[in-house]
């Protein structure tokens, strides 16, 4: 699972820097490792701003990410407007459905 938390509306840097290494495993660099078959990958999202957009850019690079290993993108979750962990409690039941998937 990848929980990625929203910088300027894109991924981190650090994030970045992990898809980077993982180059070896990707079906664009030759020759390459593989993963084992059959996993499933997760995505979450977190901004503190109120736009939905960001979150589905963050989500679509992730799951693009798994496309290059062979992950199947399983489920994902996006979650705005989260500031303080007092901000959490109101989505409680959607982030339990969404745990409930993996």
């Amino acid at each position: 699972m990848s929980v990625v938390p929203s910088y300027w509306a894109d991924i981190p840097g650090q994030y970045k820097a992990f898809i980077d290494r993982c180059t070896p495993w990707c079906d664009t660099h030759e020759p390459h490792a593989s993963i084992r078959e059959g996993k499933k990958g997760y995505a979450v999202a977190l901004r503190t701003g109120p736009g939905m957009h960001e979150c589905e850019r963050i989500i679509q690079s992730i799951e693009h990410f798994y496309g290059h290993l062979h992950i199947e993108s399983a489920g994902h979750l996006g979650l705005t407007s989260i500031e303080y962990k007092e901000n959490v409690a109101p989505r409680q039941e959607e982030i339990i459905k969404f745990c409930k998937l993996i």
